[in-house]
């Protein structure tokens, strides 16, 4: 076990708490905060490799933010565009190999997320690359064409995936108003018509990548007296203007859904339940309770798991799904069933598991076992300064402060059996399901 680990957890114990646990904190990191006036704000956390930085910028956009109507997809397109070059540093690549740097992004409904990884010494030219960009990202028209038929490419390589295919028709069936009705990449029409959307791709960056609308998780080995006042002198010029866009919200579902689509290859049978769950909270207790929920009904170590995959066999792969988003989103259940004549049974048998917890009370040491399972299970990813850097995203993104993460954990120490029961009742009614059936065509 880690040295740092070990020592966290025996204070968690019997031994006397230090300052940061007596308040309650689950984060085992020392850090400070950086809070400029232009509203953009930075976390220096010390921890992970010695020589080593990890450098995070999470956006607080993703493919929800995209509102108006044929432009989805933008967000992961951006994404791209992100890496073109400024007038002070024209090749970003270059810049950041040079540094033997690991760097590269990726863009989910909620967030767009970019990171460096690399030596302690590149801290202040880390610093002065990404604010450079952040602030003055510049690209032309020929260059925004090129990427957009490289961003067609990708849809065109995924479109037949099995996964895709069966999470755009979960999509379009569960959502009617709510942007989380498109997937990341975008409906097809959309990113075929990229290529003209120069003019908006930049009004997209002028509104969404504003000091308001970004948080810098910055972890690793470096002095953080030195690293606030870079902070501050290189992004305080950042101009603010951010506006949260309208998003419509879903309208409530009261009758349950049942699809089957047809799959135009080879593929097992999938069986996809869905529920209507909350918005992430870290103060809602029933919204925290679904996260034990999720793992205790439907999780490996389930008895559904253990008879429908490990004794019985007719499943090849159950997974559940229960992890929450920004928005009130989907939680759920998906199934690889190993005959199809035996579909509508497991069907049957996921539904009566759901509605189970609703009326039964959890065993109350597998419910402390799974709390402290997701506890520990959080300390253990803290490895890096990497993984220090990303433990926080979920809690920036749907708040933008990582003190919510402590929040979170102090929810979930209180979950009760009542309150699993209760998040079951309220979450997982037939009313709100949403079921998918893939079936290989013909």
């Amino acid at each position: 076990m880690k040295a740092w680990l070990a020592a966290t957890l025996l204070a968690l114990g019997s031994v006397a708490p230090t300052a940061a646990q007596q308040s309650g904190s689950i984060f085992p990191f020392p850090y400070d905060v950086v809070q400029l006036d232009n509203g953009f704000r930075a976390y220096l956390i010390r921890g992970g490799s010695p020589g080593q930085i990890a450098y995070v910028s999470i956006v607080r956009t993703g493919s929800r933010d995209e509102v108006e109507p044929g432009k989805s997809g933008f967000a992961h397109f951006f994404e791209h565009m992100m890496f073109r070059g400024t007038d002070k540093y024209p090749q970003y690549d270059q810049v950041t190999t040079e540094m033997g740097a690991a760097r590269n992004a990726s863009t989910s409904n909620d967030q767009t997320v970019y990171y460096l990884v690399a030596g302690s010494e590149y801290l202040e030219k880390i610093i002065d690359l990404e604010s450079d960009r952040f602030q003055n990202l510049k690209y032309a028209e020929p260059d925004f064409r090129t990427e957009a038929g490289s961003i067609l490419g990708e849809y065109q390589q995924g479109a037949r995936e099995p996964g895709r295919y069966l999470s755009e028709a979960l999509l379009q069936a569960a959502f009617q108003k709510h942007t989380y009705r498109h997937t990341v990449i975008g409906f097809e029409a959309d990113v075929r018509a990229m290529p003209e959307g120069y003019e908006y791709s930049r009004s997209f960056y002028n509104r969404f990548y504003r000091p308001e609308n970004v948080v810098l998780m910055l972890a690793g080995d470096f002095d953080p007296v030195q690293a606030r006042q870079l902070i501050t002198r290189y992004y305080r010029g950042w101009k603010p203007g951010y506006v949260a866009p309208a998003i419509t919200p879903e309208p409530t579902q009261t009758q349950p859904l049942d699809v089957t689509v047809r799959y135009p290859g080879r593929t097992l049978p999938v069986l996809s339940i869905n529920y209507k769950g909350p918005a992430w909270s870290a103060t809602d207790t029933l919204a925290v309770a679904l996260d034990v929920l999720g793992d205790i009904a439907f999780g490996s170590n389930s008895e559904i798991y253990r008879k429908l995959v490990l004794r019985e066999g007719r499943l090849q792969a159950l997974g559940a799904r229960f992890g929450l988003a920004r928005d009130p989103s989907l939680i759920g259940v998906q199934a690889t069933v190993a005959r199809a004549d035996d579909i509508e049974a497991v069907k049957q048998e996921l539904y009566a598991t759901a509605a189970r917890f609703q009326n039964e009370l959890v065993d109350p040491q597998v419910l402390a076992r799974t709390r402290s399972a997701a506890k520990y299970g959080f300390l253990m990813r803290l490895e890096t300064a990497q993984d220090i850097a990303f433990s926080a995203t979920q809690a920036i993104v749907a708040t933008g402060r990582l003190e919510a993460l402590d929040q979170y954990y102090r929810t979930l120490e209180a979950v009760t059996p009542e309150h699993v029961r209760a998040a079951a009742r309220k979450y997982l009614g037939e009313g709100a399901r949403t079921t998918v059936t893939m079936l290989q065509e013909g």
